[in-house]
């Protein structure tokens, strides 16, 4: 094992500046947390390796393995790949349903990772193969480790390449080639999770969706969304059944419940459109009107319930991220991306229900020719 540390580094990180978009770049002199970063040396690629590092892989204690797409290049796919390490996992496209704009964007997809990562307390993260990976690739690595505190374990089946060796040179690491090093390293831990989030997010659910799977109505659409707690509607009638409206003290192991949170935490890859599945699931608001929480008084985000907690906080930080830390309503979204929840929405088996229509006619007495007469004997 050898040790290589660096010079303590002073300059202020990019990332505590208040209202600007976190990027995921790597800048040594500007930033000041990135924890210790091992790298785990296999030159003859031995198997024994891989099932150390994929059995240190347990969620519930904060720690994932990552087994990056091969020849997938660079960009948002090495990001994609983690957030699939966290049990999400992006739509299928087809014809009608392209994949959403964000997917394609890398920025956008390192923050979408980012803010999983803070919100469900990702503190170790173990990436196979890191010696295929390119230094671009390393160092949106190094980026999102200095901003969540994951400490990063590179597990290098074969030689560094120069550029990659070069970078590796200037940050603080240490490198494991022995057998026993290693796994002493990924000796999986022991006792209860650390993260209160489990097991609300290790919901494991089928992906695609079945064709045979259950369909549930969403609660009907209110007309305005003023309540600020859970309020039951009438069931709506048809062959599918209707989804139960649960209250804030509601039992999350109740089984609609239950399906309804697996499917949500598993196949919604956004933060902010898993939140806003979860809202609508609970209280029937179409997106136009969670967009209009918060711009009157006394109508906002209603209490969401335990399971639905690690979706609002990473739609918080990923607004944060976004250079957006006082947005008043983070489950608002732009036009464009409402069919994207409409997505969403169809991955997890949930079908919107009309809003209620019906108004009362106002009640009126007598005729108009009593009321006529009527208001002439007042006159008179």
């Amino acid at each position: 094992m050898t040790l290589t540390p660096t010079a303590p580094q002073t300059a202020e990180p990019d990332d505590a500046k208040r209202g600007e978009k976190w990027c995921p770049t790597w800048q040594p002199h500007h930033h000041t947390a990135l924890p210790l970063v091992t790298v785990v040396v296999t030159p003859h690629d031995e198997p024994h390796y891989m099932r150390l590092a994929f059995a240190a892989s347990t969620p519930p204690h904060g720690r994932i393995t990552v087994h990056p797409t091969p020849l997938a290049g660079t960009g948002a796919y090495l990001a994609h790949d983690l957030i699939r390490a966290l049990g999400k996992h992006l739509p299928v496209p087809d014809e009608a349903h392209p994949l959403p704009a964000w997917t394609n964007n890398s920025d956008r997809s390192w923050r979408i990772a980012a803010s999983w990562f803070i919100a469900l307390g990702i503190t170790h993260t173990t990436v196979c193969r890191a010696h295929r990976l390119s230094k671009p690739q390393w160092e949106h690595l190094l980026a999102l480790s200095a901003l969540t505190g994951t400490r990063l374990t590179l597990l290098c089946n074969g030689p560094l390449p120069r550029p990659t060796a070069a970078l590796l040179d200037t940050i603080p690491h240490r490198v494991l080639d022995t057998t026993r090093a290693a796994t002493t390293h990924w000796n999986p831990p022991s006792g209860p999770p650390e993260s209160d989030n489990h097991p609300w997010w290790q919901h494991t659910t089928a992906f695609p969706p079945r064709d045979a799977e259950l369909w549930f109505r969403l609660p009907p659409q209110p007309r305005e969304p003023l309540t600020l707690t859970f309020i039951p509607g009438s069931e709506p009638t048809g062959i599918t059944p209707p989804l139960p409206v649960p209250g804030p003290h509601q039992d999350p192991c109740h089984p609609h419940t239950a399906q309804i949170a697996a499917r949500i935490h598993t196949r919604v890859a956004h933060p902010v459109h898993a939140a806003c599945v979860a809202l609508r699931a609970l209280t029937g608001y179409s997106s136009q009107q969670i967009k209009s929480l918060h711009e009157r008084s006394g109508n906002g985000l209603a209490e969401m319930p335990a399971w639905a907690q690690p979706l609002l906080n990473a739609a918080r930080h990923l607004t944060h991220l976004q250079g957006h830390p006082d947005a008043p309503n983070v489950l608002s979204t732009p036009s464009w991306e409402h069919p994207e929840i409409e997505q969403a929405l169809r991955a997890c088996r949930l079908l919107a229900t009309p809003p209620d229509r019906h108004r009362t006619a106002p009640v009126t007495t007598g005729t108009r020719r009593a009321n006529r007469s009527m208001l002439r004997a007042r006159v008179l």
